[in-house]
Formats: structure tokens, sequence, C-alpha cells
């Protein structure tokens, strides 16, 4: 146990030894309290004579210990004041049932109240966290108590010898049954401070976690900082294409239209597939995930990695198969059901024949991007997204509306791209609906 303690710091163990002082203290207050209830009624009963001689005993005891708790209450405990206390404590049970024994009782010394008297001794100071002290009380009560048994055996042998249970044989079992129960107070004592230094190295562990955390925290509001920057210079930006696109439609050409509209409509794919809150939010996400499931982060990392390898390579196509896109779009659903757990439901419905047909790339991704930014979603409310082709050639993508009680102005932007990028394909238009229960998307397809 020193070795433990050792490994505690030096303030927690006084502050549990001081504990272990109270509570000791407080005992002999509740015993002192107990005995004077016990000998008022023995006095009342005519025992006067054994009645004051243990009063006087009281009183010595109750003087000592007001002692005792000062120094304690002024935090006061030096290592000689537990074993002075130790001393006192098994010198005052001693001496009274060895005057208890000459003047009353011949056998008090070795009643089964005894062996009750000393080993409640022993757990009062285990919680002292002394295992020195401990030790010396357990082998000091041992020693008395063996002294006072014996001294009283030798002067009047007829008196113990009589019954089994008051003989020398019957002393010698109780002091291995005292030692015994001294011995597991030791252990108990043991584990006692095992627990105590499991208990601080939890704590310990604990506050360089929430360290990690609040360092975590700086470093997400810096880059929530450096997005804002992102999205102010982006505004700028936007601004100053708007500018450029206004001046552009003055020209009456259609060519310069139709060179305008692609510069736009380019523009509005490239802002959806680059979005930086997405893109912050999976970063956060695999930040978390780092720490506490690593398999799972590295699984997370590559659907990732899948997502804008897709925006890359086919950011300037203008159509891909179902297939293709679906694979993209699983990558997708995974990077958002690992950030809404059991918030998010996307039911996809499209047979094996059909997947074949071609759409244009990112339709169906920002449609689903667009149904979550605009509505509330929780585990007992989830946001239902399903997928599936109608018998007009259209991909429906329809969730139930849920929608957020301050919802921003919508600047549309994801819905005009797609209808944009249809009319440059010559193609049917897209449709959209907004029911009291639903939003619909029906985008045509283009078969193959």
């Amino acid at each position: 146990m020193a070795d433990i303690l050792k490994s505690l710091p030096v303030e927690v163990v006084e502050q549990e030894r001081i504990k272990g002082a109270v509570l000791s203290v407080y005992f002999r207050w509740v015993l002192i309290f107990v005995l004077t209830i016990t000998l008022s009624i023995q006095l009342i009963s005519g025992y006067k004579v054994e009645s004051v001689h243990s009063f006087v005993l009281i009183s010595i005891y109750f003087l000592l210990n007001v002692g005792l708790w000062l120094a304690i209450r002024k935090k006061y405990n030096p290592v000689y004041l537990g074993y002075l206390s130790a001393i006192l404590d098994v010198c005052m049970i001693t001496f009274h049932l060895y005057y208890s024994t000459i003047q009353y009782d011949d056998i008090a010394l070795t009643s089964a109240a005894t062996i009750f008297l000393y080993p409640i001794l022993f757990v009062l100071y285990t919680f002292r966290l002394n295992r020195s002290l401990l030790i010396f009380l357990v082998f000091f009560s041992l020693i008395m108590f063996n002294i006072n048994y014996f001294n009283s055996y030798f002067q009047h042998p007829e008196i113990y010898s009589n019954y089994l249970s008051t003989s020398p044989q019957s002393h010698i079992f109780k002091s291995i049954y005292i030692f015994f129960i001294g011995f597991l107070c030791v252990y108990l004592q043991h584990s006692i401070s095992e627990f105590i230094l499991k208990q601080i190295t939890q704590a310990d562990e604990k506050a360089k976690s929430d360290l990690k955390v609040k360092i975590e925290e700086q470093k997400n509001k810096y880059a929530q900082e450096l997005i804002d920057q992102e999205k102010d210079q982006n505004k700028r930006l936007e601004k100053e294409v708007k500018e450029r696109t206004k001046e552009l439609t003055k020209a009456n050409t259609q060519l310069i239209n139709l060179q305008k509209e692609n510069l736009q409509s380019q523009f509005d794919v490239l802002k959806q597939q680059v979005n930086p809150h997405f893109l912050f939010n999976s970063l956060n996400v695999l930040t978390s995930l780092i720490k506490l499931e690593p398999d799972l982060a590295e699984k997370f990392s590559e659907q990732l990695s899948k997502v804008y390898r897709y925006i890359l390579e086919n950011k300037d196509n203008e159509l891909v198969d179902l297939q293709t896109e679906l694979n993209f779009l699983d990558a997708y659903i995974f990077l958002l059901n690992i950030r809404f757990v059991g918030k998010l439901i996307v039911n996809i419905n499209i047979p094996e024949s059909r997947r074949r047909d071609l759409i244009i790339p990112l339709a169906m991704q920002l449609l689903i991007e667009n149904a979550i930014k605009h509505n509330t979603m929780s585990k007992s409310e989830p946001l239902n997204i399903d997928v599936f082709i109608d018998e007009n050639n259209f991909l429906n993508i329809i969730n139930n509306l849920q929608e957020r009680p301050s919802q921003l102005v919508s600047t549309g932007v994801g819905l005009k791209n797609i209808q944009n990028r249809y009319l440059l394909l010559n193609n049917t238009e897209p449709k959209f609906k907004k029911t009291e229960t639903h939003f619909i998307a029906q985008v045509p397809l283009v078969l193959e």
C-alpha cells in the first residue's frame, strides 16, 4: 500500500487521512454517548460503585477526545498523533476490562464483548490509510488482550479452567480470531487505497480528455472563423459575378446569352459541389470518430474521398448513368448517416433494369441536400426521403415536410441549377411541387 500511496498526490493522501481521523473522533463521541446512556441505566438499576468507576474512565476518555478533536479541526494530524490515539483507545478498553474483571466480573476480560471491542477499533483505523498504524494497533491490541488475560489467569487459574470458553486454549483461538479480523482490515485498507488511486487516475484522464476537447473546440472555432472569411469572400465574388452577368445580359445575340447561362450554371454547380458547410461538418465528424472509433473513421474518410472524387471526375459531364450516380449517392448517404444518426432515412427503390438510364450528375445529391437544409429532423421524427421511378420515366425524390421554425429565405440556387442544366440539354423540364405534407421533386430520365 505504501507504493500506492506514493503514487497519489500528497495533499490527496493527507486529505483522506484527515477524513479517517475525523471519523475516529466522531466514533468516540458516539461511543461515549452510548456508554453514558448505558451507565446511567446501570446506575439507576443500583450498580453505583461500578457505574462511578466507569464514569471516571469515560470522563478521562472524553477529555482526551476533546484534545484530539481540536487538533483535527485545525487539520493537525502528525504521525505520532495517530499512534497516540491508538494507544489511548486500546489502553482505555484494556483497563476497563481489567478493572471490571478484578472488581465485579471474573471473566469480563475474555467475554464475547471483548472480542467485539478490539475489532471495531481495527475497522475504525482502516479508514486512516496508514498501514503501519493499523498493523501497530492490531499487534498492540493482541499484546494487551493477552497480558490482561494471562495476568488474571495465573492469579486465579481455577476460575478460568472450569469452562472451555474461558480456558487458555479458547483464549488463543480468540486471539487468532482477532488477528484474522485485523488482517482483513489491513487488506481492506489496501483495497481502499487502490480504489482511491483508480478514481484519481480516471479523474486525471478525464481532465486530460476534457482539455483535448477544449483544444479541439478552439481549433473548430478558428476553422469557423476561416470559413466565415471564406464565405465573405464568396459573397463578394458572387456579387462581382452577378454584376458581370448583368452586363453580359445586355448583349442581344443568342450565342452570348447561351454562354452566359452556361457560365452561370457551371458556377452554381461548382458552388454546390464545393459546399464549405458540408466539408466542415464532415471534417468535424471525422475528428470525433478518430478519437472514438478509429475503424469507422477510416471508412468515413474513404467514403468522403469517393464523394469528392466523383465530383471532380463528373463535374464537366452532361449526363451519367443511374448506376454511377447511385454508387456516389451510397457514399454520400453513408456520410449523412454518420452525421445524423437515426434522424435521416433514405429509401431507394430503383430496379436493376432502369439503372442504365441517364441523369445529370449530382441532381439526386442536390435534392437530398435541399431536403436536409429546409427541414428539421430528430430520432423521434426522422426525415424520410423516398427515391423511385414512376410510370412517366421521372425520377421521384419525395420527402416529408418538417419545415424549420425560423426558415431562412431560400435562394432556390439548387433547384434553379437543375432546371437550367436540363434546359441546356433541350430536355423535359424537372418538376417541383410542395403539398401540405410533402415536397416532391421529379427529374426526367434520358433513356439509353
